[in-house]
């Protein structure tokens, strides 16, 4: 990219001398020593960084920042001033201005500080470009599905980015209530803030406080420093508390206090900050019946239950699964792009339909990836799916059974590709039945812990996206 720089100021010795240094770094250089000429250059072509001086024969350089913001792109203005200007360069900075450069000007400080506006330039439209993918990634147009409670589930969405109102979103493990959850932040007014997901089941419940709180140095054995916690660290944001049934009922009246008045103390730390932040929580629990066995409190239930979103099982809505299969072909094709598929066979899409997903469409994602792998020719066929699906019966066997059908002549592998699928297969159902707990999985499988360790290592499967 070609940096085009203007230089504004009524000294031509000056202009030259900048258009000679800023040439020498290899940018494109314009000058002129009037305001007026200026502005017009500024309304014809797209500078990336304007040296003005504040004071010109017929304007001012507040004048030059002014119109320079109007542009899209943005240039990085930096104000020329006299020492006794320096209050006033300030108070251009609060108008706009990146920077100000007092004469007589070092040519050093005029390299670095070009150079700082430019890696500026640069970091603002990699943020801009980054926030447009972030809102097309959880924007509705990647709530994959045709059916009706798909349908209602983007029109409450939708209702509910508009709104400030805290957000319960209840379902089975795998039904993506962490992508509804980032689909409200990013189409809601603080999209441009944090969005901090938190899984609490995943902290230990001596140290969950100390966590989404914060701590003060010497707060207890092993606080070396204060720590900011991840509730001051989404303010202006949203606060994702996923799995928030597993909390303590004292923690829970800790996090009410917050949700309800807005502010927290650090652990450690007697005085009070005020925090601005949306919660949003999941769970796959029935919160209603943890309330009566007094597991959860009724009061943070109430207040967190402002609005509700619950996710219905992939089973619910089998409408929605060729088009979520396709979905994700699309996606991992990108990341093997050596393959030479390029669609799914229908008797394929046939037993996609007909299979339960006890893991939901993060099982169905998995299936995808491994039919991708697997696969050969130009089309998934329904040979290369996992064994829980390719065991299954049209008639809807349970998704646990990977006992494969016996493959006609036109299928058959050798045995060693279909030992290690089949045992591949049979190991990740068992996870994804567990939910990425290795011991569950093991006493599914009737074998030792460290056995199914040294499996999952060998196969390479990844726990964590299972869980």
């Amino acid at each position: 990219m070609q940096i085009k720089i203007l230089v504004v100021d009524d000294e031509l010795s000056l202009c030259k001398t900048l258009e000679i240094i800023l040439k020498k770094e290899g940018y494109d250089v314009v000058t002129t020593q009037l305001g007026a000429h200026a502005l017009s250059l500024i309304y014809e072509q797209d500078f990336h960084v304007i040296f003005t001086d504040l004071n010109l024969p017929d304007a001012s350089g507040l004048d030059i920042i002014t119109e320079a913001k109007k542009r899209i792109p943005c240039p990085q203005v930096i104000l020329i001033t006299a020492f006794a200007s320096i209050e006033t360069a300030v108070d251009a900075i609060k108008r706009g201005a990146y920077d100000y450069l007092t004469k007589p000007l070092s040519p050093d400080k005029v390299r670095v500080t070009t150079r700082r506006a430019i890696e500026k330039l640069t970091l603002t439209e990699q943020i801009d470009h980054l926030r447009q993918e972030v809102s097309q990634c959880f924007g509705f147009d990647n709530m994959v599905g045709k059916s009706q409670c798909m349908y209602e589930l983007r029109k409450t969405i939708l209702y509910a980015a508009k709104s400030t109102g805290s957000v319960v979103i209840t379902g089975e493990s795998g039904t993506g209530k962490e992508l509804v959850a980032r689909a409200i932040h990013y189409n809601s007014n603080r999209k441009d803030n944090p969005f901090v997901p938190v899984n609490c089941a995943a902290i230990s419940k001596d140290l969950i406080e100390s966590e989404l709180f914060g701590y003060t140095k010497g707060a207890f054995t092993g606080a070396l420093r204060d720590k900011v916690g991840f509730i001051e660290l989404s303010g202006g944001g949203s606060l994702f508390l996923d799995e928030i049934g597993e909390t303590a009922p004292d923690f829970q009246v800790k996090l009410l206090r917050v949700i309800q008045n807005g502010e927290f103390n650090r652990v450690g730390e007697a005085s009070f900050k005020n925090v601005d932040t949306r919660f949003i929580a999941a769970t796959n629990k029935d919160l209603k019946k943890a309330i009566t066995e007094g597991s959860f409190r009724e009061d943070l239930f109430y207040r967190l239950h402002v609005i509700s979103i619950h996710l219905p099982p992939l089973r619910e809505r089998r409408e929605d699964i060729p088009l979520l299969a396709v979905y994700f072909l699309n996606k991992y094709l990108q990341k093997y792009p050596d393959k030479e598929i390029i669609d799914i066979a229908p008797e394929t899409v046939e037993a996609l339909t007909n299979y339960d997903y006890p893991g939901n469409v993060r099982e169905l994602e998995n299936a995808i990836e491994h039919a991708l792998i697997f696969g050969y020719g130009d089309h998934i066929t329904v040979d290369v799916l996992p064994a829980t699906i390719y065991g299954a019966s049209r008639s809807g066997r349970e998704a646990g059974n990977a006992v494969r059908s016996i493959p006609n002549s036109g299928t058959i592998k050798p045995m060693k590709i279909a030992k290690y699928e089949f045992e591949r297969d049979l190991i990740t159902s068992a996870l994804i039945r567990s939910e990425g707990n290795i011991s569950k999985a093991a006493r599914l499988l009737d074998i030792h812990r460290q056995n199914l360790q040294l499996k999952i290592k060998e196969f390479n499967i990844d726990v964590d996206s299972l869980k």
